[in-house]
């Protein structure tokens, strides 16, 4: 038997290797605190005695207010996240295209006099 401590990776269902909600869906975490400040705005103007449209309209304006300096952080994730899928989506358009553009450029065989200009496809 050694003395020595090796680390023993956890395994992959544990807590200390699950990722939390928040980094796997910063738009639904976003969303979910600006309906929780909407409805919170709503109760207290309810309570203060707004009724009718107006509840509505001054909830909305007021929470939307609140949520641009309440949730700045949480928008940047939301907005981070966001890009990252479209970033890789285009990363895989792009290496679409060039394996494309590798397979059409390897169809003409080094020194056969073709360029890949100059190619015909196959009947």
């Amino acid at each position: 038997m050694s003395d020595s401590h090796e680390a023993i990776p956890a395994p992959q269902d544990s807590p200390a290797a699950a990722t939390s909600a928040a980094d796997q869906h910063p738009v639904l975490v976003y969303t979910t605190w600006r309906l929780a400040i909407f409805i919170v705005v709503l109760v207290v103007l309810y309570l203060v005695g707004l009724r009718e449209v107006w509840l509505i309209v001054f909830a909305f304006l007021i929470s939307g207010i609140a949520s641009i300096f309440v949730l700045n952080n949480r928008r940047q994730r939301a907005v981070g996240g966001i890009s990252s899928v479209f970033r890789k989506v285009n990363d895989r358009i792009d290496a679409s295209a060039t394996a494309e553009d590798d397979n059409y450029l390897g169809d003409a065989a080094p020194g056969s006099g073709q360029s890949a200009g100059d190619h015909e496809p196959n009947a």
